[in-house]
């Protein structure tokens, strides 16, 4: 009989027991696991590098413009990166291969996800999202920073209701009077915070100077670039504030900006705002709201310099300020532009609504009376519906060239009215940012009146 303390002295040795003995191997679905865990922990890393708090590092006070994206990568590549580990460790419990081909589907879509957020931070998101019938309107909430104003530190605030303003409740409140301005960029206040623009000026002046009622709220719904057929919608929908006053404000390139040749008259291919517009909600959001749509955007853009777009805007101005209502250049135009504002004063009238027409001219229009034929058109127009005009070409002409004797000096000399400007540079930089927006001290004259 055999000893069982002794079993393992007599136990086989050499390559006798080496061959009962199953060796420790990985297989290739091992591998596989390892590495899809390993490439999921390294997609969550990353996380750590992109995301709004180490963004400051690379772009200071400017990662406002990106937080959006840099919070939406973030949070994508956790939950991308957190799939793709789970998927790797299931790979790796299985033994019947079942699955495989649709985790590999998984984490191809998964990494072209996360490459179309990366390309998102690369590129950012404009201030507007698309509209299907808009074209585009405000990012809502969104908050931009006013580097490109040369102003990093200040910051441009869209509200929940897509407004350049601060949030308001739907519902008025009792006691409250409420005014709604209506029109572009000169009445969204563009390069300026919100306390700057005339919206927010006048709300301060009734709330200090007029004791009538128990609170004030001007809104502000003006956004860059709207021409008279947008804010007809905009007007219609911001009735729901129940505002007592409507101000509708119409600036020169109303008549010009592409958005209002869009229409049909000329071919447009310029947009200043980074938007593709289509019918499509969907096409929109893939083209506007997608890093691959803006890297598409990005080798479509056009050549042309911001510069030459401008200089060909001012060149439109001057040519419209000087045609009369009848001009075959501009008439099919100005017949869509009154049919607009008629439409605005009537949906207003509609709601009790007192409205008045505000006219804001370009800087050449201050000293050229014989440019001034959009403001008598516009005018005779409102007068005919009974809507009061404030037309601002002679209040900035009178403070800007108040040294009369000067500006009749020069004219006795032959001065040609650009360098006579030139002299008055200083004066027309104090309320004119560019050849039409206004500086916060321009704002203050339109809130005065």
């Amino acid at each position: 009989m055999v000893d069982p303390s002794k079993a393992s002295e007599s136990a086989p040795s050499g390559p006798f027991a080496r061959s009962q003995r199953v060796p420790a191997r990985f297989t290739s679905r091992d591998v596989g696991s390892f590495f899809l865990v390993l490439m999921g922990l390294g997609i969550m890393a990353t996380a750590l590098v992109l995301n709004p708090w180490t963004g400051r590092l690379v772009w200071g006070v400017a990662v406002i413009d990106k937080r959006d994206v840099l919070t939406g990568y973030a949070i994508t590549s956790l939950l991308l990166g957190g799939l793709i580990v789970y998927l790797g460790s299931r790979i790796g419990r299985q033994t019947d291969g079942r699955g495989d081909g649709v985790a590999l589907l998984l984490v191809l879509v998964s990494l072209l996800v996360l490459a179309d957020r990366l390309l998102l931070v690369n590129f950012g998101l404009p201030l507007w999202i698309h509209d299907p019938v808009l074209h585009y309107r405000h990012r809502p909430n969104a908050i931009r920073t006013l580097a490109r104003a040369g102003r990093p530190n200040d910051r441009i605030e869209i509200n929940a209701w897509g407004h350049h303003d601060t949030d308001f409740p739907e519902a008025k409140p009792e006691g409250e009077f409420r005014g709604l301005m209506i029109g572009d960029s000169v009445t969204m206040g563009d390069q300026l915070i919100y306390d700057e623009t005339f919206s927010a000026q006048l709300e301060r002046m009734l709330r200090e100077e007029d004791p009538r009622f128990a609170s004030y709220q001007i809104i502000n719904t003006g956004v860059h670039g709207y021409a008279t057929y947008q804010e007809v919608e905009i007007l219609r929908e911001s009735l729901r504030f129940a505002p007592d006053f409507v101000a509708i404000g119409f600036c020169m390139n109303d008549l010009t900006e592409p958005s209002v040749v869009a229409r049909g008259f000329e071919k447009a291919d310029r947009d200043y705002h980074h938007v593709v517009s289509t019918t499509s909600p969907l096409q929109g959001f893939f083209l506007n709201e997608t890093g691959f749509g803006r890297l598409v955007q990005e080798l479509r853009s056009r050549s042309t310099s911001l510069n030459a777009e401008r200089m060909s805007e001012l060149d439109g101005v001057r040519s419209v300020a000087r045609a009369d209502r009848t001009d075959p250049r501009w008439r099919e135009v100005w017949d869509w532009v009154l049919r607009d504002l008629e439409e605005m004063y009537s949906i207003a009238r509609s709601a009790d609504a007192e409205t008045a027409l505000l006219i804001f001219p370009f800087t050449f229009q201050l000293l050229d009376e014989s440019a001034r034929m959009p403001q008598a058109i516009l005018t005779e127009h409102a007068r005919r519906h009974g809507v009061p005009v404030l037309d601002f070409t002679g209040p900035f002409a009178d403070r800007i060239y108040a040294d009369r004797e000067l500006l009749a000096l020069l004219r006795e000399r032959g001065f040609s009215n650009d360098r006579i400007e030139r002299i008055f540079g200083d004066e027309t930089r104090r309320y004119f940012l560019d050849n039409d927006h206004l500086t916060p001290a321009g704002h203050e004259v339109v809130a005065r009146a």
